[in-house]
């Protein structure tokens, strides 16, 4: 895979985390301002409940891609630490096939349901009636980013390796080392890189 292709992956992955981030935040003050209108008022005006469960569903969805281009999800790493680097490469490659099947499934059935929902029309059975195939499109669009990224990430890993190129592997999905982790934490707040004594 092209650099920039990895560029390009991560910055459409970190536009749907703003998306989800920003859906978070309208929830949050859908949220309050119906917490202020019960207490004021005695009553609530914008279904927030039903909205904000939406919006978490979506959020999740739309910050898996963004999740795993920056390395942000959580791996026991505490055998995989102690093996060769040859053997982590193989062990990387099969962990982002393996996501990349289970993501891919998770997008072909929320498809289905999506389309399900706007065969027979679907709605929310409550005062809103929310047609159920946009709450389930956003839903949708971040699955399915999440299943286009891990496939073309699978696919890149194997290719690096038909290549002979094991260290491309480890810089695009492999899990950085204590050190790499604390000098891009060091660089992203602009700070002076520590060093780490072992």
């Amino acid at each position: 895979m092209e650099p920039s292709a990895t560029t390009g992956i991560a910055r459409i992955s970190r536009i749907f985390a703003w998306l989800g981030g920003l859906l978070v935040l309208v929830a949050a003050l859908l949220i309050s301002l119906d917490v202020l209108t019960r207490n004021i008022l005695g009553s609530t005006f914008f279904e927030s409940f039903e909205l904000g469960s939406y919006a978490f569903a979506a959020c999740v969805a739309l910050g898996m891609s963004y999740a795993l281009t920056s390395k942000a999800h959580i791996r026991i790493e505490v055998v995989y630490s102690l093996f060769p680097r040859r053997f982590r490469v193989v062990l990387d490659v099969m962990a982002i096939m393996f996501l990349a099947a289970a993501a891919s499934v998770l997008a072909w059935f929320a498809a289905q349901t999506v389309y399900d929902s706007y065969s027979i029309g679907a709605h929310s059975n409550t005062t809103l009636a929310v047609p159920l195939v946009l709450p389930q499109g956003l839903w949708l669009a971040g699955l399915g980013w999440f299943a286009l990224t891990t496939v073309w990430l699978a696919a890149s890993s194997l290719l690096h390796l038909s290549h002979g190129r094991p260290d491309l592997v480890l810089r695009e999905i492999g899990v950085p080392a204590l050190q790499e982790e604390i000098l891009q934490s060091s660089t992203d707040a602009n700070l002076a890189p520590i060093d780490i004594v072992s």
